[in-house]
């Protein structure tokens, strides 16, 4: 009985890797404040009625962009793309994942633009997918959705004295 008991014992012992223990590889909590390079690549076009359409990127179509980002909640710009004005409607960012949806306007065009956002980041890259669905008060809506890509490529540029 003892020789059972004593083999248990070193079979648990064998099993436990030899007293290492595995730790889980802590995910980003934040993005790293500073400048972000945005590369996006439309993947998916569709016009949403019979219009021409308002945004004219079709799939392959690419686009790069800067963003500051600080402390806190990114701003609406590093998940909308350049020259949209934009608000969260839902923002969570946390554990290395991103989801963001946000009502969107464009001085050019006249309606909303919905757009939605969803990836993974760490504390230096991130990667998510973007889609845009127009709903103009006329003719041209369309659906884009886009690969993006990012990376922190170091600080921001200091704000000019006088400007907000």
């Amino acid at each position: 009985m003892r020789w059972i008991a004593c083999m248990s014992v070193i079979v648990l012992a064998a099993c436990g890797g030899g007293g290492e223990e595995k730790k889980a590889v802590a995910k980003a909590q934040q993005l790293e404040p500073g400048l972000w390079q945005l590369t996006s690549q439309v993947t998916a076009f569709s016009k949403a009625d019979a219009g021409p359409p308002a945004i004219d990127t079709p799939v392959g179509s690419r686009a790069t962009e800067a963003v500051c980002v600080g402390e806190g909640r990114p701003p609406a710009a590093l998940f909308a793309g350049p020259d949209y004005d934009c608000r969260y409607d839902s923002y969570y960012g946390r554990n290395g994942r991103v989801n963001a949806t946000m009502m969107c306007r464009h001085d050019d065009l006249n309606g909303n633009i919905p757009v939605t956002a969803d990836g993974e980041f760490e504390t230096d890259s991130i990667e998510f997918t973007r889609d845009l669905r127009t709903s103009l008060s006329g003719d041209g809506d369309v659906l884009i959705t886009q690969q993006v890509t990012g990376r922190r490529t170091g600080e921001c540029p200091p704000t000019p004295a006088g400007a907000n």
